[in-house]
C-alpha cells in the first residue's frame, strides 16, 4: 500500500491509504491522536481479507495532510465527504479511535453513512464540563491544560515524547494483564510505531487536533441518527468511561459496548476483530 494524495476544494492536501481497488462501499478509518495512517495497517489487511474496501486518511496537520487552522470536528467530516465523492464511494461506515472518534461520529450526518463505530472516543468538552477529566490520568489532564493555555506548551510536551518510550507515555508505566496480552499482538506495535512516525514528520497536527477536541464540534451528536456502536474500556484512563456513556446516551441509535477490564489501547487491540466485525455488519446489513 502506498500513500496517496487528494486536493481538497480549499486547496489543502489530504493524504490517504487504501487496501485495494476502490469500491462503492467502504469503511473509513479515523486515527487517534498522534496515529499515522500506517497505524491502521493490520486493520486494512483484515478488511481486505474479508473483501471489504477500506481506507485510512490523515487529518489536517498529519504528515502529508495540510493544516487547517481553527478547524473543528465537522470540518474533518466535510473533508472525508469530499474524498468519498472523489473516489465514488456511495455508502460508508466510519470507525474512529480515541481522538478520531468524534470525527467519525460527525460523518454519521452524511446521507451516505450506514453507521458509525467509535473506540475510546471523547465526548464534547463543553457538555461534560469538569466531568471531562474525571478518572483521566494526569498526563492527559496536563495535555489539555497546555492546549487551553498555549498550544506551543503542548507542542513542547509532545516533543519530549521523542526522548522516551511512546507506549509508556500513552499507556502509563504499569501495564495491566490485559494490556500485556494486547502488547504481544501485531496491532499494538504497528500503532505505536506509527505514532513515532507522526512525531518525526512535524507538529502541525497538534493545534488542529486539540482545536477540534476543545471547541464545539459544529453539530449536535443527537442529530446523528444512524446506527452507532460505542466501544469503551472500563479501565480507560486516557478517555474515561463517562465519555463513552455520554455518547451512547445522546446518540439516538447508539449501542454501548463496555468492556470493564480493558484500557484505552487494550480494548482496541484485544477486541479488534469484534470491533471490525461490528463495522462490517453495519456496512452490509442496510
Amino acid at each position: 500500500m502506498k500513500r496517496e494524495n487528494f486536493r481538497l476544494s480549499d486547496g489543502r492536501n489530504m493524504e490517504y491509504l487504501r487496501n485495494g481497488d476502490v469500491k462503492s462501499e467502504a469503511i473509513i478509518l479515523h486515527a487517534g491522536t498522534t496515529q499515522d495512517i500506517t497505524g491502521w495497517q493490520t486493520w486494512l489487511d483484515y478488511f481486505a481479507a474479508h473483501g471489504i474496501f477500506a481506507l485510512s486518511f490523515g487529518r489536517s496537520g498529519y504528515a502529508g495532510s495540510d493544516v487547517m487552522p481553527g478547524g473543528v470536528t465537522i470540518d474533518v467530516a466535510n473533508d472525508v465527504a469530499e474524498l468519498a465523492t472523489k473516489l465514488g464511494i456511495t455508502k460508508f461506515v466510519n470507525i474512529g479511535l480515541s481522538g478520531g472518534g468524534q470525527h467519525a461520529v460527525a460523518t454519521g450526518l452524511d446521507p451516505r453513512s450506514a453507521g458509525v463505530v467509535t473506540v475510546g472516543s471523547l465526548a464534547p468538552f463543553a457538555e461534560l464540563g469538569e466531568d471531562f477529566y474525571t478518572g483521566m490520568q494526569q498526563a492527559d489532564i496536563d495535555e489539555y491544560g497546555d492546549a487551553l493555555k498555549d498550544i506551543n506548551l503542548l507542542v513542547a510536551r509532545f516533543q519530549k515524547w521523542q526522548d522516551g518510550d511512546v507506549s509508556e507515555t500513552i499507556t502509563g508505566a504499569q501495564l495491566s494483564e490485559r494490556d500485556k496480552i494486547a502488547s504481544a499482538k501485531p496491532t499494538w506495535k504497528v500503532l505505536l510505531d506509527s505514532c513515532a512516525l507522526t512525531m518525526q514528520q512535524g507538529w502541525g497536527w497538534v493545534a488542529d487536533d486539540y482545536s477540534s477536541y476543545l471547541k464545539p464540534w459544529g453539530f449536535d451528536p443527537c442529530d446523528v441518527k444512524v446506527p452507532a456502536v460505542i466501544w469503551q474500556g472500563g479501565m480507560d484512563k486516557n478517555v474515561p468511561v463517562q465519555h463513552g456513556k455520554w455518547l451512547a446516551a445522546n446518540m439516538p441509535n447508539a449501542r454501548l459496548e463496555m468492556r470493564a477490564d480493558e484500557s484505552h489501547l487494550g480494548i482496541f487491540v484485544n477486541y479488534e476483530e469484534e470491533i471490525m466485525q461490528s463495522a462490517i455488519t453495519l456496512l452490509t446489513s442496510s
